[in-house]
């Protein structure tokens, strides 16, 4: 018989916690009224944002022999 750890019982039940969370937003109007509203926040936030284009993203790349 295989004992159970604590780490694997806070694990399942850390799961179990969020498939539950999941269904009740999905499953209530409520809780599907504020995932479109977190959406809709997430994609304003995304358009508004500020892009720094002084730093080019290539220059993490390091298969890019020009960004060296």
């Amino acid at each position: 018989m295989q004992i159970a750890t604590s780490h694997r019982i806070y694990r399942i039940s850390g799961i179990t916690a969020a498939v539950v969370l999941a269904f009740v937003l999905l499953g209530t109007d409520t809780g599907r009224a504020m995932l479109a509203w977190v959406y809709l926040q997430s994609t304003e936030a995304i358009a508004k944002a500020t892009h720094i284009h002084a730093f080019s993203l290539d220059r993490l790349d390091p298969t890019c022999p020009q960004c060296m």
